[in-house]
Formats: structure tokens, sequence, C-alpha cells
């Protein structure tokens, strides 16, 4: 049995903290694989945390416990850096969720040199950091969701159009104000809401307008919207070009104010057998990201571990 050790700082929960204990259930669903975790000594233990369930495999220290591999995401580097875990020859799978891990500015870009199989949310975060010149191989897993049903036509959606602007709070309120209309029901969400209530906002809606950061490395929500029968407005943000696809299975505008409010109108008055088209593509193109899916291809990965890091 190989132990796969992952570390987290864990403040508040993000999309970020939520991936990596997906990867976290991956391991442990992988024959001949075992997963323990450490928290840095601050970390909050509130209902948000997802290993609330899982204490029994936090570690309390490192005392007497050597990992086969480590998991590393996001700032893990410095922290494992600083526990001398990455002195030795142990392999190290590195979860990569943003294109701009790639950028000189990023902590993280740093340790690019270092030797990891990485794991690319996107092949446009792989683009980026094999440009930048990252060390070891790259394997894409595209972000894989966990929505328990896809979405049919029959459910009744009395939203004419949902704004998720969680991330753009303010540009999602300029967009409702130019299309605010008494003949329209738009809903706007600039909160932080737990995810029932999310998905239940999506299947309620017609249209759903989403506001990512302006580069993303996947931005999964717009995938969820897909699954859950809305019809899917999300302006280019990088990480979303390999599976939003304009005029195939969603609206991509530019991330421009004006061209924002125009794809919205134009989703929004779309006829219905165009509608139907964009939403029957969008809901194949979500059945591609299931947690299976994601779960398969990882297992894969830890299959031929030894293979990948003595060819990297």
């Amino acid at each position: 049995m190989r132990t796969v050790l992952f570390h987290r700082k864990y403040r508040r929960f993000h999309g970020g903290h939520l991936k990596v204990w997906h990867y976290f259930n991956h391991v442990l669903a992988t024959p001949g694989y075992d997963a323990r975790v450490l928290f840095d000594a601050n970390s909050a233990w509130d209902n948000s945390n997802p290993w609330i369930g899982a204490r029994d495999r936090a570690l309390g220290s490192l005392d007497g416990f050597t990992p086969d591999v480590l998991f590393v995401a996001g700032r893990d580097w410095q922290r494992l850096e600083g526990l001398g875990l990455l002195d030795g020859d142990i392999p190290i799978v590195n979860l990569i969720q943003h294109v701009r891990h790639a950028d000189e500015w990023s902590i993280q870009s740093q340790y690019l040199t270092r030797k990891a199989i990485r794991i690319c949310v996107s092949p446009e975060v792989e683009e980026a950091v094999v440009a930048a010149g990252s060390n070891g191989p790259t394997v894409v897993i595209p972000n894989g969701m966990d929505i328990p049903e896809i979405a049919t036509e029959a459910e009744e959606r009395p939203v004419d159009l949902l704004i998720a602007g969680l991330k753009q709070p303010v540009l999602a309120r300029r967009v409702a104000e130019a299309l605010a209309s008494p003949d329209l029901a738009i809903e706007v969400l600039t909160d932080h809401v737990d995810q029932a209530a999310f998905f239940g906002a999506m299947r309620r809606a017609q249209v759903t307008l989403f506001l990512p950061n302006e580069e993303e490395g996947f931005y999964l929500p717009a995938i969820e919207g897909m699954a859950l029968g809305t019809v899917v407005v999300c302006p280019d943000c990088v990480g979303n070009r390999s599976f939003c696809l304009p005029g195939v299975n969603a609206c991509r505008p530019e991330y421009r104010f004006e061209e924002v409010v125009e794809a919205a109108q134009a989703a929004m008055a779309l006829p219905e057998g165009e509608r139907r088209r964009l939403l029957d593509n969008a809901r194949e193109m979500a059945s591609r990201h299931s947690m299976a899916a994601e779960r398969d291809a990882f297992g894969r990965v830890l299959r031929e571990l030894d293979r990948l890091w003595v060819s990297g």
C-alpha cells in the first residue's frame, strides 16, 4: 500500500479546497493507494471543511510518518518545502488549477522547475505551464462535477436570467441594471450560497450569465450550468475555451461589458429550435465532465506513476 500525503491550509471554503478533496477521495478509491492529509496548525475545523468527516485521516504531525507520494496544489509547495519533504526523490503529483500559476509573478511559478507529474485542469493550463518550462510530464484531466442528475427540459424555469456574479459583483449589478425590464425576471447572485442553493437557482433559470474572473484555469460553474439545463452565457476567461463552444453549446462573448450584455440579450431571445440544440449539445458536453471520468483518469495516472516519474 502506497500512501499519498496531502497538505492543506484551511481558513474558509473555496473551490480549490473542494477539488483537492475530490482528488483525496480519488486516491482512496484507487487499489493499492491510501491517503493522509496534514493541515497547518491554524486550520479551521468547521462544517465547511470537506475533511470534517475524515479527521481520522488527518495527521497531527509527521513524526514517524514517511509518505510514498506527495500531492501538491497551490501554495503547498512552500509549506512542504518548509517541512523538508521536497528534499528526497519522493514522486510528486502537482495539481494546477489556474493559468496564472505559469506567470512569472506567481509564487507557484517558481516551483515549475521542480520535477513533478503535473495534472492540468484544462488544455489552456497545460499550454501555459509547458510554455513556462515546467519540469516533468503533464496530463490534462478536465474538472469533473458532482451533480446527481442532469436536468431535463420538463423542469419549470420561472427566472428569465440568473446572473452568477460572486466573483464580479459590481459588474453583475451593472448588467442587471442594463437589462432590467418589467417583462423580465432577473435574479442576481453576488453573495456566497451553498451548493444546493446555487444549483437550485440554475435549475430555475432559462439563461444563466456567469461572470468569472477574467482569467480562470477551468471555471466549473459553467459546466454545472450545462448539466442543469440552463442556457450558458460565459465570457472568455481562457480556461473555458475547451468546453464553452460559441454557437455550439454556449454563448462565449469577449469579456467586455457591452458584449456581455448583448450576449445575455441574445441568449434570452433564442428561437426555440436553436435553444434546444444548444441545450442538447451542452448536456452532452456536461456528460463528459463527470466525477467518475475525473476519477478514472487520475486512477490511470496513479497506476502509471512510476513510469511517469522516471520518464519525467
